[in-house]
């Protein structure tokens, strides 16, 4: 199952809407752009100075993070130049109904060249995006 950071930071941190994301990820791998490993390294970063983690809190949800990549529980795909032309072209399909932001369309693009189950994401402007697109997405 492809997830973009919206979920994937719900799934090592906790927010209200968590233990349902955990629920439908439940017995898949986690596909994902190597994009995630900066952006929920910011996520965690944010939390933490927000005071919703602690510094202890975002090193271990980190070393996990790191472990899953390790042993492939979580598989972040490559970005290249292809996937961000997709990626550029995605943003101008859906305009201007969605006004995709750019790592959302390189979220797009990744899950777009990939065989990973539907995409999951609960960022409204993707999920709006990947319906457009005709991409199978998690309700």
């Amino acid at each position: 199952m492809y997830l973009d950071t919206s979920v994937v930071v719900k799934l090592y941190t906790h927010e209200a809407d968590s233990a349902a994301c955990e629920k439908i990820v439940v017995g898949h791998k986690i596909v994902s752009s190597e994009l995630l490993y900066a952006e929920l390294w910011s996520a965690l970063l944010a939390k933490e100075r927000s005071g919703a983690l602690a510094p202890g809190q975002r090193l271990v949800v980190w070393t996990l993070f790191e472990s899953h990549l390790i042993d492939d529980f979580v598989e972040l795909l490559p970005l290249d130049g292809v996937i961000v032309r997709d990626a550029a072209e995605i943003m101008a399909k859906v305009h201007p109904q969605v006004p995709l932001r750019t790592l959302d369309a390189l979220h797009l693009a990744t899950f777009a060249g990939v065989e990973s189950g539907p995409i999951f994401s609960r960022d409204k402007r993707m999920v709006d995006a990947a319906r457009l697109l005709g991409f199978a997405v998690v309700a």
